[in-house]
């Protein structure tokens, strides 16, 4: 539970935060504790299976000759800016872990370049020594151990959302220190997280900042085109509203507390 003041005033968080509405129920300290306890728990539960994992490699006399990485689809605001979950672009949601350890991983070593899981894909195929298809040429990903040796080619590395609670698309890149964060017809923001790792000073609309902001843009277009795809989003997520019988029926359904397993059936409640 944070403190209004702490709250940062911006249409897309404003929309997210009246979708998801976690933070209503955080009425009493006592209740934050608790659900941060927890998720450390499930951390803790997660480091505990990872040792099991590492204690078997040694075991079988792999530990070695094996490359492991670790990482995550996203992390969790925990009550920050009176957000919790994920679905936003600041670093307790995009900030994933990316640790790689093993034969030629230098260890120790803190790499800055960014990273995302499209990484994942060129990394396993080097590191089980498959010849790349040619089919994936054009793929963004690049090798991990290639971008931590500086021999990865420059490109781009772009994080975007259109699921539950988005009121428009969201996009964001990095250049240096910097974080750009551009909304489809909203004010974007700009963190410098090198001066601001916790990201409480949105440079966005400063006037100083204005050739960072209209260069990051012009980055980020290079690689998508923001209305576009955001327009195709909602267009597509229309169609299966449509498709299942239209806002008010989904509605009757209800809800369910967890994602089915593929071929399962949701249960609503």
């Amino acid at each position: 539970m944070s403190d209004t003041a702490d709250r940062p005033d911006h249409p897309f968080l404003d929309a997210m935060r009246k979708c998801q509405i976690y933070d209503q129920g955080f009425d009493d300290p006592r209740k934050v504790r608790k659900a941060i306890a927890a998720y450390f728990g499930m951390v803790s539960f997660v480091d505990h299976n990872v040792g099991r994992l590492m204690q078997v490699l040694g075991e079988t006399c792999l530990g070695d000759a094996t490359r492991i990485v670790y990482t995550s689809d996203h992390g969790d605001n925990l009550g920050n800016r009176g957000l919790w979950g994920k679905s936003n672009m600041y670093e307790e949601s995009a900030g994933i872990p990316m640790i790689m350890a093993g034969p030629d991983v230098p260890c120790g070593v803190v790499c800055g370049a960014p990273v995302s899981l499209l990484d994942a894909f060129p990394t396993i195929v080097d590191c089980v020594g498959l010849a790349r298809n040619p089919a994936d040429v054009d793929l963004p990903g690049a090798p991990l151990l290639d971008v931590l040796a500086g021999t990865a080619p420059p490109r781009t590395v772009l994080s975007e959302y259109h699921a539950v609670g988005a009121a428009t698309g969201a996009f964001m890149i990095r250049h240096g220190s910097f974080k750009y964060v551009h909304y489809v017809g909203m004010p974007p923001q700009l963190f410098d997280l090198a001066g601001d790792p916790n990201e409480t000073r949105d440079l966005g609309g400063v006037a100083g900042y204005a050739g960072v902001v209209a260069y990051c843009e012009a980055v980020l277009r290079k690689v998508v085109n923001p209305e576009a795809v955001s327009a195709q989003a909602f267009a597509d997520q229309a169609a299966k509203i449509a498709s299942l019988g239209g806002r008010e029926a989904i509605l009757a359904k209800g809800s369910f507390g967890f994602s089915p397993v593929p071929g399962g059936t949701p249960v609503y409640n």
